[in-house]
């Protein structure tokens, strides 16, 4: 039995799965990131352009709309927007609220359900 020679011809395959765990792992975090920041960044200008339109004097349903308008991809229904204006400042406040979309589920990774976005801005002048 000296000369038994050993094969090799399953450690590629072996050294791929070890990889591939850590490599999809990454790529799937990567992508999840990614669509949450999209979505971010959605609600976030959605907000702001709400605030800006209300502090203009604009009606609650022509602010809902424009902000809607502000974030195509995201799909906001008019519920989720919030116009609050504030008689004592002079100031007036719009949230915008979108659920988080899950693609990837990452098992371990505790992330919030909604994605929220407040802005606030003083209204123009009275005439």
């Amino acid at each position: 039995m000296a000369g038994r020679i050993r094969s090799d011809s399953g450690a590629a395959a072996l050294e791929f799965a070890l990889v591939a765990v850590i490599l999809f792992t990454l790529l799937f975090g990567t992508i999840q990131f990614g669509y949450n920041f999209f979505e971010y960044i959605s609600v976030a200008h959605a907000a702001r352009e709400g605030v800006r339109w209300a502090a203009l004097g604009a009606t609650d349903s022509i602010v809902k709309e424009r902000a809607q308008a502000a974030a195509p991809g995201l799909h906001l229904p008019a519920s989720a927007i919030t116009v609050t204006p504030d008689d004592v400042t002079y100031s007036v406040k719009v949230s915008v609220t979108h659920p988080r979309t899950v693609l990837v589920p990452i098992p371990g990774v505790p992330l919030p359900a909604t994605i929220t976005s407040t802005a606030e801005q003083r209204r123009e002048a009275k005439p």
